[in-house]
């Protein structure tokens, strides 16, 4: 039996192909890695088959990914199976058995069709089997001849190590110009991110801390003195450019940064050049500027590509400092990487319409570039070169902000945290911690419930793709309903729960989408805005409310009626009970309008809210997350006291700050994008 043939375990019909399991009309889509690992127990039947075979055929033999993978996929299968009603809840009848420190086999036997031979091409068993001797026997010979001259060869050392593993947080390295010292933000999980310093040839001592108080520490880069730090140190509405002595601890501010935006710096030492992104003006993002450290001048570099409302991010100096790398945020909420000379001003476009970037490296002595980006709720690596070709894809997951060691060995965060659909049930006798709904090793975001069909509707990347899917309260008999392989997020049922309206994101910039759930087909609605926020519906179910990031618009569905209208500024609106609830990110605001007078009322301010998709409205009130220094909680604003109170207080990262917030009334749930425990390490590859 080969991996796309379909076989049955107790009534269960396995289909790899169509990557589902199906009993008497009931039928579970199943990540296709999964089925493949059923597919390997199966041939294997009744043998046990250790967990490397299986990383080695199903994973390529990659122990890094397969490791953590082949865990999940057993648990996942067994859950399905369960699902579909096959064997009890102890593990006597479980289908899959785990072998105690040796791999896994299957309990029960698969039963498959055997191909059918037509008599006529009916081979001769005997010399089939001669034939197939020589052939196993040379091919096993090549094998080996190529192995060894692989083993002898000059290969790259691509292997991971680990660099920290301390509890919470450790983000950002930056190597010293001698190779001695890691720089890096540690946070600890309730405290701020503070700076500490790691003596890289003795990797058993512990890390020495630098920075102290209430601000939180992130990115850093050495001067070449391999004494002094340049970091970024932010606090409540403060970010500031500082200088620090690793030796005396003193330090200095040197220029103010934009706060409402994660901003890298970049250092030549040749040139003694310090480079960030400084605030322009009052409510704008922010300029490049190059702080000559010699002299203590500063030149603001001038923008040439896609300037118009945009901000820089990501910066990096070739160790030169003929030229620089620029990423820019669009208005479309996309970001692009350009390549800047120095002496000229001329730029170039070396990468476009991501959705976000997350670092961005020049090798030491390569005129190559590693970038960092997250697609489809995964963070990837590539290799680029200065014409912006991607000359690599990075064979590592999570990979986020790397930075390059003058001998070029790779440091980078590995921010690897799952993503969950988590539930809250404010109706309990007893008070409970938030509960997973749907959680495995795919990614779970963006919830929204239909009362009316009594589905559950998310964005999962399960099949490589962020799609929409739609599913019980209990996450089973999961439905991929779009198959579109672009970025979908925000996605929100009408009120009928017929249809749903979804954003994309592309090259071309973002997309409002409109899907009919009965035949699955999706129409994009031209709206003639650049950007569009968080969608929801009106209570006739005729329009959708949508926002550019500055104004909210109201947008028929309707043929006939007037397309696209202007109501009023805000960023995310919510249509409740002839009332429409518009929130004000700027101005950290929170109103109501009413749909017939358009008088509008002032509700609260300054409540913080996690971001303009984090809140949701209730009869009595409306539910928000919000952040408070080292914690994350669960808020609410009572419309009959105006008073504020705290739900519930949980772990920092414990919740997506930008995944949305739903509440179920005929429930009493709460319902939100949860993380695991957010353990971030640093890792390195000594040689790309």
């Amino acid at each position: 039996m080969q991996h796309d043939t379909t076989f049955q375990l107790l009534g269960v019909n396995i289909d790899p192909i169509g990557h589902s399991m199906s009993k008497d009309g009931k039928v579970c889509c199943v990540q296709p890695k999964f089925i493949e690992v059923l597919s390997v127990l199966a041939r294997a039947y009744p043998n046990v088959v250790t967990r490397e075979e299986i990383i080695a055929q199903v994973w390529d033999g990659n122990l890094f990914v397969g490791e953590k993978a082949l865990t999940n996929a057993v648990w996942h299968l067994r859950k399905t199976f369960k699902t579909l009603d096959c064997g009890a809840e102890n593990t006597e009848n479980e289908v899959i058995e785990t072998i105690r420190k040796s791999g896994y086999r299957l309990k029960v036997p698969p039963h498959f069709e055997p191909a059918a031979i037509s008599p006529e091409v009916q081979p001769n068993i005997a010399q089939f089997i001669s034939v197939n001797k020589v052939m196993m026997l040379t091919t096993l010979c090549i094998l080996v001849v190529t192995l060894m001259l692989y083993l002898n060869s000059d290969r790259p050392n691509d292997a991971l190590v680990d660099v920290t593993d301390y509890p919470g947080r450790e983000l950002f390295p930056s190597i010293s110009p001698n190779g001695q010292f890691m720089a890096f933000a540690w946070r600890k999980l309730g405290g701020h991110a503070h700076l500490y310093l790691k003596d890289l040839t003795h990797p058993n001592r512990p890390p020495v801390k630098l920075s102290n108080g209430n601000e939180n520490a992130s990115v850093s880069v050495w001067a070449r003195d391999n004494q002094t730090v340049f970091f970024i140190a932010k606090q409540t509405g403060k970010c500031a450019i500082k200088s620090l002595n690793t030796v005396t601890k003193a330090q200095k501010v040197l220029a103010d940064c934009p706060v409402n935006t994660t901003t890298t710096l970049t250092y030549s030492a040749e040139k003694n050049l310090l480079g960030f992104v400084a605030k322009k003006s009052e409510g704008s993002g922010g300029q490049v500027v190059l702080l000559d450290l010699t002299h203590l001048t500063e030149t603001v570099l001038d923008c040439q590509l896609n300037c118009q409302d945009s901000y820089p991010e990501s910066i990096v100096m070739s160790p030169d400092a003929s030229k620089i790398v620029i990423s820019r945020n669009l208005p479309n909420g996309l970001e692009n990487l350009y390549l800047k000379m120095l002496d000229s001003g001329r730029e170039i476009t070396l990468l476009q319409g991501h959705d976000d970037l997350r670092g961005v490296t020049w090798h030491p002595t390569d005129n190559y570039l590693v970038v960092s980006s997250i697609e489809h709720g995964a963070r990837k690596a590539y290799k680029v070169s200065l014409d912006g070709k991607i000359l690599a894809s990075l064979p590592f997951s999570g990979l986020s902000y790397p930075n390059f060691s003058a001998s070029g060995a790779l440091y980078f965060h590995n921010w690897e945290i799952d993503t969950s659909i988590m539930k809250l049930d404010l109706s309990a006798t007893v008070a409970s911690s938030p509960f997973p709904i749907l959680h495995s090793q795919v990614s779970f975001r963006y919830p929204d419930y239909s009362s009316d069909s009594e589905q559950l509707l998310f964005i999962s990347n399960q099949s490589g793709f962020d799609e929409v899917w739609m599913s019980n309260l209990k996450g089973d008999e999961r439905v991929q309903l779009t198959q579109l392989e672009l970025q979908a997020l925000h996605p929100a049922w009408s009120k009928d729960g017929s249809k749903v309206v979804f954003i994309t994101k592309s090259s071309q910039g973002s997309q409002l989408q409109l899907l009919d759930v009965a035949d699955k087909q999706v129409i994009q609605i031209k709206t003639g805005l650049e950007y569009h926020g968080k969608p929801s519906w009106s209570s006739d179910d005729k329009h959708i409310y949508v926002s550019d990031g500055k104004d909210i618009f109201r947008v028929s569905i309707e043929a006939h009626q007037k397309p696209v209208t202007k109501l009023t500024a805000g960023t995310t609106a919510i249509e409740y009970k002839d009332a429409l609830y518009i929130y004000k990110s700027e101005q950290q605001e929170m109103w109501k309008m009413d749909l017939m007078s358009k008088e509008h009322q002032h509700l609260f301010t300054g409540a913080y809210l996690a971001s303009s998709a984090s809140w949701s409205v209730s009869r009595s009130g409306i539910y928000y997350l919000s952040v408070h220094r080292g914690d994350f909680r669960i808020s609410y604003f009572d419309f009959a006291s105006k008073q504020h109170k705290d739900i519930i207080r949980v772990p920092e990262r414990s919740f997506s700050r930008s995944r949305g917030l739903e509440f179920i009334e005929t429930k009493n749930w709460l319902l939100f994008t949860g993380y695991e425990i957010p353990q971030v390490d640093i890792k390195r590859i000594d040689r790309l």
